[in-house]
């Protein structure tokens, strides 16, 4: 008996439970796995191949990090516009996307999709039928699902009617009467006062959850179902009579009974109280969302935020392709960091870091004389760049690109 009803109590508590959905971060991971694999595979025969493994190990590399890698390596012109159109399916991404649709729109979808992934397309025709790419796929799908697996949370999803949850109710109240019919003779493994005890336990879970719920359902809808149930009394006053069919019993456990008949009124008060407070705080049997609505609502004007975003090496052409942007600084990655000043306009320099200027000073003539004009000679043993005047970049077609003479003046120091 008790068993049972302890198992109605943990139902009315923890229903609701769903699947969790993939999320952008875990999204976001899985293309940066596809993209890195992708690229492993176009660089098939490449002297290049061995030493793209060692740099871009996939699962621990992203965009940036390839990109980087790929125009130090130069003439891979083609490799990067692939691997720079993958990092586009980032923004592809749907909310309540399940890990099966992730999958199969990763190493599936993308690959049949002329007219809106070019590059993709044409890099599965050209290996379409081949054993490496058929491996390719297979393997794909496998570290995919495992990808989303390790970062697939989970969330609690509340019931979605109230009609759901009265017909839960009633269900299991007519099983708990059930089986409270089947054992009368049972005293339960506590005796007759702690089962007592678990059923005001639950009354008062369901007044807990009805709190927690007030929102989003009338309480008008529910509280009737629960205070005015003569079935449910009807158990509460057969549970409290076991343990007292002999005399013997009966003078044992008077004075238990005594109190368990104190707290029950104590609680059955409170019951009470909630309601008048619920009654005070919704007035009306109509009660519906709009009356809890405050009949005025302050209006803020929003406020205007800089947008900061971060890129690594420009092209030769002194541009930086959009797709590679990130919204947050990354450590041996970042270089420049931007500041939109407009729609299609943003101001740029080297970022402040060690590790940006560090990183810059490693190849400049490929990762700063494109885009920047130093005031004065350049310092091989230089360890700072300092920014005189910030560089400014317009966007067009998917490129912030750089006017000549709009370049950022840089300084080299010690």
């Amino acid at each position: 008996m008790k068993r049972k009803i302890t198992l109605l109590f943990t139902a009315l508590l923890l229903c609701g439970f769903a699947q969790a959905q993939v999320s952008k971060e875990a999204y976001d991971k899985a293309v940066d796995l596809l993209n890195c694999k992708t690229i492993e595979l176009s660089l098939q025969g490449n002297e290049n191949l061995q030493k793209f493994k060692q740099k871009c190990p996939c699962g621990e590399v992203n965009n940036t990090q390839i990109n980087q890698f790929l125009t130090s390596v130069g003439k891979l012109d083609a490799t990067i516009a692939l691997s720079n159109e993958v990092e586009s399916l980032k923004k592809s991404f749907k909310e309540y996307w399940k890990k099966d649709e992730v999958v199969t729109f990763l190493s599936e979808g993308i690959f049949a999709d002329k007219s809106k992934y070019q590059k993709i397309f044409a890099f599965a025709e050209k290996r379409k039928g081949k054993p490496e790419f058929d491996t390719y796929k297979t393997g794909l799908k496998t570290d995919l699902s495992a990808k989303l697996e390790d970062n697939a949370p989970q969330q609690n999803v509340e019931p979605s009617t109230t009609s759901v949850q009265q017909s839960t109710l009633e269900e299991k109240v007519a099983e708990l009467e059930k089986n409270q019919n089947n054992q009368k003779d049972d005293k339960g493994l506590l005796g007759g006062l702690a089962d007592y005890l678990i059923i005001i336990s639950i009354l008062l879970g369901i007044v807990a959850m009805i709190l927690s719920l007030r929102k989003q359902i009338s309480y008008e809808e529910i509280m009737p179902e629960i205070l005015k149930s003569e079935r449910l009394r009807q158990l509460i006053q057969d549970q409290s009579g076991f343990g007292r069919a002999t005399p013997s019993n009966q003078s044992n456990n008077s004075a238990e009974l005594r109190d368990a008949n104190n707290r029950i009124r104590d609680l059955e008060s409170q019951i009470e109280k909630i309601k008048a407070q619920l009654n005070t705080s919704n007035p009306g049997s109509s009660y519906t969302a709009q009356t809890t609505q405050p009949t005025y609502q302050e209006t803020k004007q929003p406020e205007v935020k800089t947008e900061t975003f971060f890129l690594s090496t420009p092209n030769s052409d002194g541009s930086f392709n959009e797709s590679s942007a990130s919204s947050s600084y990354k450590d041996g990655a970042t270089i420049y960091r931007f500041t939109k000043i407009g729609s299609h306009r943003a101001k740029f320099q080297i970022d402040e870091k060690d590790a940006s200027a560090k990183l810059a000073l490693q190849y400049p003539d490929k990762n700063i004389d494109p885009v920047c004009d130093a005031v004065n000679a350049f310092n091989p043993k230089a360890t700072r760049i300092t920014t005189v005047e910030q560089g400014e970049a317009e966007l067009q077609n998917g490129k912030w690109i750089v006017d000549r003479n709009k370049k950022a003046k840089i300084k080299y120091e010690n």
